[in-house]
């Protein structure tokens, strides 16, 4: 399926696996947000920007009132909370950064997936 924008879905569980199977190549980014939250907007601006450097790892994108089973799921599946705006760096399947809030920033990000 083509991505619609700079993030990859992240509403089905084939998006899900299909993630985690990437993440056995190279880190990638569970990005979760609130499509009506301004802290979200923000934490999206983070993500573009993350996206906008070369070597950016790949950012699966949640949007909670789209796809809040999923959301559940990928909480109860890494043993991680949910929050809004939220970005997980997965490596190898496990999670290895957990951010939320306004600590979702390009450059955290971005030092957790290198």
């Amino acid at each position: 399926m083509p991505q619609d924008g700079p993030f990859r879905p992240l509403a089905t569980e084939d998006d899900l696996q299909d993630a985690l199977r990437h993440s056995d190549d190279e880190p990638v980014v569970f990005y979760k947000h609130s499509s009506t939250c301004p802290i979200s907007a923000q934490a999206e601006d983070e993500m573009k920007s993350l996206l906008s450097n070369s070597g950016a790892p790949p950012v699966y994108e949640l949007v909670v009132q789209e796809s809040r089973d999923m959301s559940d799921r990928i909480a109860e599946h890494f043993s991680i909370r949910h929050e809004t705006p939220q970005a997980i760096v997965v490596s190898d399947g496990e999670p290895v950064f957990n951010a939320s809030h306004h600590d979702v920033t390009a450059a955290s990000v971005r030092q957790a997936a290198s």
